[in-house]
C-alpha cells in the first residue's frame, strides 16, 4: 500500500513539474524581459527609445541581412540586433517585426550575384570575408545592414561607419563601433521613416573655401539624419527666411569662408538668426598655405578676418575671434623628411604644433564622450558682452601648453628641430569653440530704413528669438580630405589622417554630428552616439598557445560532471531506499 502511495505521489510530482515548466515556457514566449548586470549597460535602452517606440502609430518592420553562414565575429553583431529588436518589440509588441535574411542563401552563382548588385544599388555596403582552404581562397560577401519599412516607406541603413572601409582598422573594433551606435542607428532610422517632415540643414557657399568634396562625409552623415542641401544665397532676401513659413532650414552651416560675405548676404544671415535658425560657424581667420612648406621651408600666415566682413557681426551676437595663431605642444604629426642631405627621402611623423589635438572636456552635452579632435591653424576666441541676454559656454579648448601667436608670422618648418621649452607654452587653455544661446540683436538694428524695417513682407525683427549658435575658429575641423583616383575625387572618412593610415582622429566627425543635433535639438540621439562599449579582446598569442588544453577542458569536463553527479544521485538514492 505504502509503494502505492509512493507511486501515485511520484507521478504528481511529475505532472506538476510537467505542467509548471509548461506555464514558464508559455510566459516566458510571451514575457521578453532582461537584467543588465553588465558595467557599461550595453543592454539597456535609453527612455527616449522607449518613448519613440510606444508612440508608434503603426508598424515598423526590420529586415536584417545578418543570416547563414556568418563568421563568429559577425554572429555576434547579429546577435545584438537580435536583442536590440527583441527589447524593442518587448516595448511594443504590436508595432515592431523583424526578419534575418540570408542573402546569399540562393546557390546560383548568377542569382547570387543579382542580389548582391540590388542591394549595393541601395546603398549596402558588403564587407568582403576571404578565407583560405584546401581548394584555394574562398571570397564572401557580408552586408552588415538593414532596411526599415513603414507603411509606404522604406530606409536602408549601413551598421559599419564609412571609417570602417580602412584596411587598417581590425575587424573587431568595427564590430564593436556598430554595437556602440546599434541603438543610435535603429532610433535614428525609424524617426527617418515615420516623420513626415524630417529637419533640414543646409552648408552655405558661393565665398570660397572647402568644396564639396571635402564636406562629403559630414554630408553624408548628417544626411542619415536630415534633409542635407548646398545653398548659394546670391543675395536673394528669402534665401532663408519664407515670409509665411519662416527659416527655411532648421540649421546652416557655414564652412570655412574665403572670400567677402557681402552686406546683403549678412542680412538675409542676420535674419534668418532672429527668426530663430541656428548656425554653426566654422571659420578660418588665418589664411596659411602648407602646401609651399613642400617646396620652401617657410610659409606666411596672414591674417583674412577683415576680408571676410563678419567681425561686426559676430561681435554683435557675443563673439570676437582673433588675427592670430595657436601653437599647441599637443599636436598631430606631419611627415618630415629626416634623411641627410643627399641621401634617399625618409619620411617620418613628427609634431607640428600648428596643428592642436583636442581632447574634448566632456562638461557639455556637445563634447560628452567626444574623441580627439584635430585643428588646423586654429585662432583663439574672446567672448563679449551684448545688450541683450546671451549665454556663452566655451566648448572646446586646446591643452594648457598652448600659445598664441599674433599674425602676419613667419610659420618656420625649422621649428620641428627645435626643443620646444614648456615654460614658453605654458599659459592656459586657449579656447577655439563657443556656445552661443539666448536673445541676440540684429546688426541691422537702426540701419534699415522704414520702407523695409515696416514692411510686412520682410518680416524685419530686431530681436531674435531664443536661439542658439556655435562659433569655431577653424574651418577645417569639418574638412575631410580626398584623393584622386583616375581623375576621379575618392573622399577619406572625416578625421582620417592625409598623410598617415594608421591615425583617425574620430573626434571631428562626432563633434561636428553633435554640434548640429544640439543646435537643431536632437539631443537623444547625442547621448546615443556617445555610448561607448568597453572591447574585450582576446589574446590571440595566447589563444593559439593554449587552445588545445582548453579544448580539453570544454570537451572532457562538461560530460565528466555530469556523470559524476549522476553516480552520486543514484549512489545516494539507493542507500536512502535500501536503509528503508
Amino acid at each position: 500500500m505504502e509503494r502505492k502511495k509512493l507511486k501515485r505521489w511520484q507521478l504528481g510530482q511529475l505532472v506538476a513539474s510537467v505542467l509548471i515548466f509548461t506555464l514558464i515556457a508559455f510566459i516566458s514566449s510571451r514575457l521578453y524581459f532582461r537584467i543588465d548586470l553588465t558595467e557599461d549597460k550595453r543592454f539597456t535602452i535609453n527612455p527616449s527609445t522607449k518613448e519613440t517606440i510606444e508612440k508608434l502609430e503603426d508598424v515598423v518592420f526590420f529586415k536584417v541581412y545578418l543570416e547563414g553562414d556568418l563568421p563568429s565575429d559577425f554572429v555576434e553583431l547579429k546577435r545584438a540586433v537580435l536583442d536590440l529588436l527583441n527589447g524593442f518589440r518587448a516595448i511594443s509588441p504590436m508595432k515592431i517585426e523583424f526578419d534575418f535574411v540570408n542573402p546569399s542563401e540562393d546557390s546560383d552563382l548568377g542569382n547570387r550575384r543579382q542580389v548582391y548588385e540590388d542591394l549595393m544599388r541601395k546603398g549596402m555596403r558588403p564587407y568582403t570575408i576571404r578565407t583560405e582552404t584546401k581548394d584555394g581562397v574562398v571570397q564572401k560577401y557580408v552586408f552588415p545592414s538593414l532596411t526599415v519599412s513603414y507603411r509606404e516607406r522604406q530606409l536602408h541603413v549601413n551598421l559599419f561607419s564609412n571609417n570602417s572601409d580602412n584596411p587598417n582598422i581590425p575587424i573587431e573594433q568595427s564590430i564593436n563601433e556598430a554595437k556602440e551606435r546599434l541603438e543610435y542607428t535603429a532610433l535614428n532610422a525609424i524617426k527617418n521613416v515615420t516623420v513626415i517632415s524630417p529637419k533640414s540643414v543646409a552648408f552655405l557657399e558661393g565665398w570660397g573655401g572647402l568644396e564639396r568634396i571635402e564636406t562629403y562625409d559630414a554630408a553624408v552623415s548628417l544626411s542619415e539624419m536630415y534633409e542635407v542641401g548646398y545653398l548659394d544665397l546670391q543675395e536673394q532676401v528669402f534665401s532663408l527666411v519664407d515670409t509665411v513659413r519662416g527659416p527655411q532650414f532648421d540649421a546652416i552651416i557655414i564652412a570655412k569662408p574665403y572670400k567677402k560675405i557681402s552686406d546683403k548676404n549678412k542680412y538675409i544671415i542676420d535674419q534668418y538668426i532672429m527668426h530663430g535658425g541656428k548656425v554653426l560657424w566654422l571659420l578660418d581667420y588665418i589664411d596659411v598655405n602648407m602646401d609651399s612648406l613642400s617646396n620652401s621651408r617657410t610659409t606666411t600666415a596672414m591674417p583674412l578676418g577683415r576680408e571676410l566682413n563678419l567681425d561686426d557681426m559676430l561681435f554683435k551676437y557675443g563673439v570676437r575671434v582673433n588675427p592670430n595663431i595657436i601653437q599647441d605642444l599637443q599636436a598631430a604629426p606631419i611627415p618630415v623628411n629626416t634623411a641627410l642631405a643627399g641621401a634617399e627621402p625618409q619620411f617620418n611623423p613628427v609634431p607640428w604644433v600648428y596643428f592642436p589635438v583636442i581632447i574634448p572636456s566632456g562638461n557639455t552635452p556637445i563634447t560628452r564622450l567626444v574623441g580627439k579632435i584635430r585643428l588646423e591653424f586654429p585662432s583663439t576666441i574672446d567672448t563679449i558682452g551684448t545688450g541683450t541676454k546671451v549665454d556663452k559656454t566655451i566648448i572646446l579648448t586646446t591643452s594648457e601648453y598652448s600659445r598664441a601667436v599674433s599674425t602676419p608670422s613667419l610659420v618656420d618648418l625649422n621649428i620641428i628641430n627645435q626643443r620646444p621649452n614648456p615654460n614658453t607654452f605654458r599659459a592656459y587653455p586657449l579656447p577655439v569653440a563657443v556656445l552661443l544661446e539666448g536673445e541676440f540683436e540684429s546688426l541691422f538694428k537702426n540701419r534699415i530704413v522704414d520702407e523695409i524695417a515696416k514692411n510686412p513682407i520682410f518680416r524685419y525683427r530686431e530681436i531674435s528669438k531664443p536661439t542658439s549658435m556655435i562659433v569655431v575658429s577653424d574651418g577645417d575641423i569639418i574638412k575631410n580630405y580626398y584623393s584622386r583616383v583616375d581623375q576621379n575625387k575618392v573622399p577619406y572618412p572625416l578625421g582620417a589622417d592625409k598623410w598617415f593610415k594608421d591615425i583617425y582622429y574620430n573626434g571631428n566627425k562626432e563633434f561636428v554630428l553633435n554640434a548640429v543635433n544640439y543646435l537643431i535639438g536632437d539631443y537623444d540621439l547625442m547621448k546615443l552616439r556617445g555610448r561607448k562599449l568597453k572591447l574585450r579582446l582576446l589574446d590571440r598569442g595566447k589563444v593559439v598557445k593554449e587552445q588545445a588544453n582548453w579544448k580539453i577542458i570544454n570537451v572532457v569536463f562538461p560530460p565528466a560532471i555530469v556523470i559524476i553527479l549522476g553516480l552520486l544521485f543514484s549512489f545516494f538514492r539507493h542507500r536512502k531506499y535500501t536503509r528503508a
